[in-house]
């Protein structure tokens, strides 16, 4: 980057400055925008890959057998449970519950986003008990691990989230239903989000997200890639419509919301460095955008930029 920076001079404009930051981004930056594309599924999304793929394979995640009891408990997960089982089970089963339909209708400030920005998760809304069913992943828990367990779940889903218990039917099966523990985010919780204008401002809000566990849009996806090859052919309208828009957000205004973000923060660190140094530390000009080159590689880098950008789209007044 350093040999970009030789002809620098604080006489520049911030125009002139604005073209070495051009020739900086196309040497340097340019390829972060297309490293994670939009249709490279099962690179982009391994968590829900590695667990599909060894699903009918393996259902226990214990090294050691253990024998099951009437003391064990079964819970059941349709949002990132089914692709993100971070506790032990000795038995796991494909399913559904009747009458809820799943929504992106919870805000998430702890996990997919932040206080200040937050992104959006799943819950279940009451709905028609003989025609609306909710499909995901029971998971059987151990009478000696039980206890455990739920204290780990219930804080993982504490913002918002309270237990409790319903039938669930395994899938393309005729056996009994089982009785399971279920976390739903009631209307009445703080974090709760409703509709707010429809999937247009859901996938906006997803788009523009991040938090502790990464984009909000890895948690979308996941879930879609794991409903499509759990339950092949099930219908969620919801989910299907979301994807669409992530991805038509992904394909049509990432590269250019981005490449604005970014050709703005090397202008800026450009014009910074030249208004109050008039020495021109290159050494220092240099370690800044390779600052700026790092932090582009960490996960939920696009996000702030992305929503920064489409912020001063929208009040433009040419918008």
């Amino acid at each position: 980057m350093f040999g970009y920076l030789k002809g620098l001079r604080t006489s520049h404009t911030r125009s002139q400055l604005s073209g070495v930051a051009g020739e900086i981004y196309r040497a340097f930056f340019a390829e972060l925008i297309t490293t994670d594309g939009p249709n490279t599924v099962q690179s982009t999304y391994p968590a829900a890959a590695t667990l599909l793929h060894g699903f009918d394979v393996q259902s226990s995640n214990q090294s050691v057998a253990i024998a099951p009891s009437d003391d064990d408990v079964w819970i059941f997960g349709y949002g990132s449970l089914v692709w993100k089982a971070d506790f032990p089970y000795i038995d796991r089963r494909r399913g559904f519950v009747w009458g809820f339909k799943r929504r992106f209708y919870q805000h998430s400030i702890d996990h997919r986003g932040v206080p200040e920005k937050p992104g959006r998760v799943v819950t279940l809304l009451p709905g028609d008990p003989a025609e609306d069913r909710v499909y995901g992943v029971a998971y059987r828990i151990a009478a000696a691990q039980k206890s455990a367990v739920l204290d780990h779940l219930d804080y993982r889903e504490k913002n918002g989230y309270e237990r409790c218990s319903l039938e669930f039917h395994e899938y393309l099966s005729a056996t009994e239903p089982l009785q399971v523990i279920m976390y739903v985010a009631t209307q009445a919780n703080d974090s709760y989000a409703g509709d707010v204008w429809q999937v247009p401002c859901i996938a906006r809000q997803i788009f523009t997200s991040a938090g502790p566990s990464g984009p909000n849009r890895d948690y979308l996806f996941n879930l879609a890639l794991a409903m499509d090859k759990l339950f092949p052919g099930a219908v969620d309208e919801h989910l299907t419509e979301l994807v669409a828009c992530v991805r038509r957000h992904i394909e049509q205004d990432e590269p250019v919301l981005l490449q604005r973000a970014l050709l703005e923060e090397i202008t800026n660190i450009l014009c910074q460095a030249v208004a109050e140094d008039a020495s021109l530390d290159h050494g220092e000009i240099s370690r800044r955008l390779e600052a700026l080159h790092c932090s582009c590689q960490k996960s939920g880098w696009r996000e702030p930029l992305l929503d920064i950008q489409l912020k001063r789209q929208s009040f433009s007044p040419s918008s």
